[in-house]
């Protein structure tokens, strides 16, 4: 079940963190009402799916590795490399990048309520890219290192 709930969690995180790939670069050319209705649906998008998701790869990747036998030291490395790649990329999910998608909506609330984009609004975004960024290629590693660890018993 853990192992279930693993690929899941890491699944759907990746899944929906696709989104921000496609509609953030969307939002530049749009009118201050989509821009700011494009943010605030991928702050809650951030909030209810992504973070979720994270939390759950994460905490189950942990309890995982717990429950991992000891003795295969030689056979480890992939898994190892897996499991630090997954967990900072949880935790920036998680501390950062989720954060940053509340910055981002909470500029675009503003801007819609003064009638023009929030100045603020832009340095948040390009923190949040290159945060979301280095999270989603985190998770790209992680996924490579699984596929290459051997069948370790848990």
């Amino acid at each position: 079940m853990l192992l279930f709930l693993h690929w899941v969690g890491f699944s759907v995180w990746l899944g929906a963190q696709l989104t921000f790939m496609v509609w953030g670069p969307q939002t530049r050319a749009a009118s201050l009402e989509a821009w700011a209705h494009a943010w605030k649906t991928l702050a809650k998008v951030q909030g209810y799916i992504i973070a979720p998701a994270a939390a759950v790869a994460t905490i189950t990747g942990i309890v995982l590795t717990m429950r991992m036998v000891s003795g295969h030291a030689d056979e480890t490395t992939p898994l190892l490399l897996m499991q630090g790649f997954g967990l900072v990329a949880g935790v920036l999910a998680v501390a950062v990048v989720t954060p940053l998608a509340n910055r981002v909506a909470m500029y675009a609330q503003l801007g819609l309520a003064a009638g023009q984009k929030d100045p603020r609004a832009e340095k948040a975004r390009v923190t949040l890219a290159w945060a979301a960024s280095l999270t989603g290629v985190l998770i790209l590693l992680a996924l490579w290192f699984g596929a290459h660890t051997p069948a370790i018993p848990l």
